[in-house]
């Protein structure tokens, strides 16, 4: 293994794993996060389903990769990520190409779960933990530009909302299956465990020379450490209430246009307008994230998130929606890289990818609800003001929650 990668290169490694790793989010979130949002009311048409039926195929993705989420990070352990991420991306192709075949809602929904295994094992998790192990001084720099996938994911979406009205949601599907067999297994090829595997050190830095003394000490901590702290449980649940706004993305198009706003307007809004500060809370992310407490802008982006949330729910014209995609594009950009370096920061590199895959099975379990319940508040009250508002109030609890978290050792002292 150790003769694949012999010395640093002008590029350190680790950033072709962020290039690539950027290049398998931004498939993801393009054609699913948030693009998948495209396909709902042309499936919904065809079928005539309701749109709370209709919604369990995302909360099924949300709670079958809660189910197999501990196992990602196993894996990840046992076969590397390039493994893990050539399985997951193979099923994402397989997933996307048998929705396209969808007949009825059986088949919708075994063509969710294929996809939901694909998505757990080769996108945001595998990625996230390969990023983790390659950088600890430049940690929240390497994970930020690693989402910036999502962001540029992001503008994807009137690309789909275009080709959907050109040649259909059937062979769109079928066309974004073949791009991940292209795309993600080239990308899949470059991920490589620790660096410490191939004769390197995390960051290019090696920490027995002098002049590094100065170096981020890394804390390491075990899986089970981790599951008996407060730390990691007030962490997952704060994280998870956070996530009933993000997980209810996919209505965020259909609610625009039961506002009165084009699919085409629409598209570009949640595609073009949400992503560029999407894209911009990413960057600064990177910028600030290893110079100021992670903790306070991670309350911060919550808090944007929430504000965001709340003027979508009123919104009536394009102005109000201006602050919308302010608010929560920039929340959103700035909430994912941050969750994912405190995860490193409080538990260390060793663990990191076991941990984050617990972490992110019981924020999952709160993801599974707020797809289901946007989407049954608007068959019960015939809108989407009402549900959308509600799920801002209630996941404002996360604002608060975030500053009571404590580091391990602090919540040690203070036991």
């Amino acid at each position: 293994m150790s003769s694949e990668i012999k010395k640093p290169t002008k590029i350190f490694y680790g950033w072709w794993i962020v290039i690539s790793g950027t290049t398998v989010n931004a498939l993801a979130t393009g054609t699913y996060w948030h693009g998948f949002g495209a396909f709902f009311d042309p499936i919904v048409d065809e079928f005539k389903w309701s749109r709370a039926i209709t919604s369990i195929a995302p909360a099924l993705q949300r709670s079958e990769g809660a189910a197999f989420g501990p196992f990602v990070g196993i894996a990840i352990e046992k076969f590397g990520p390039r493994n893990v991420m050539l399985f997951g991306v193979i099923l994402c192709g397989i997933g996307f190409i048998a929705m396209a075949h969808t007949n009825s809602l059986l088949w919708f929904f075994a063509a969710s779960s294929i996809l939901t295994i694909g998505l757990t094992f080769g996108t945001f998790l595998v990625v996230s933990t390969a990023v983790a192990n390659w950088f600890v001084q430049k940690r929240a720099l390497a994970l930020s530009a690693a989402s910036t996938g999502s962001g540029f994911g992001g503008f994807l979406v009137p690309v789909i909302v275009l080709i959907i009205s050109l040649i259909g949601w059937r062979d769109s599907l079928q066309y974004i299956g073949i791009a991940f067999f292209i795309i993600g297994i080239p990308c899949a090829m470059v991920m490589r465990s620790k660096p410490e595997d191939y004769g390197m050190f995390p960051d290019n830095i090696d920490p027995s020379d002098s002049k590094n003394k100065n170096m981020k000490k890394e804390k390491e901590y075990g899986t089970k450490e981790a599951l008996k702290s407060p730390t990691f449980w007030t962490f997952a649940t704060v994280v998870g209430i956070s996530q009933l706004m993000m997980s209810a993305n996919i209505h965020l198009i259909p609610a625009l246009t039961s506002f009165g706003f084009s699919r085409e307007v629409a598209g570009l809004i949640i595609g073009v307008g949400v992503n560029i500060t999407n894209f911009s809370g990413r960057i600064l992310s990177g910028i600030f994230g290893d110079k100021i407490n992670k903790k306070y802008i991670l309350t911060f982006a919550f808090a944007c998130q929430t504000v965001g949330l709340i003027i979508f729910s009123y919104s009536r014209t394009i102005f109000q929606l201006v602050f919308f995609m302010f608010f929560w594009g920039l929340g959103f950009g700035l909430s994912v890289p941050m969750r994912l370096a405190i995860v490193g920061d409080y538990f260390g590199r060793k663990n990191y990818g076991p941990i984050l895959s617990l972490i992110m099975t019981v924020s999952a379990i709160y993801s599974v609800i707020s797809p289901v319940a946007v989407g049954w508040g608007y068959d019960v009250l015939g809108n989407y003001r009402q549900p959308f508002l509600i799920l801002a109030l209630v996941s404002s609890i996360s604002i608060p929650g975030m500053l009571l978290i404590k580091p391990m050792e602090n919540s040690k002292k203070t036991k």
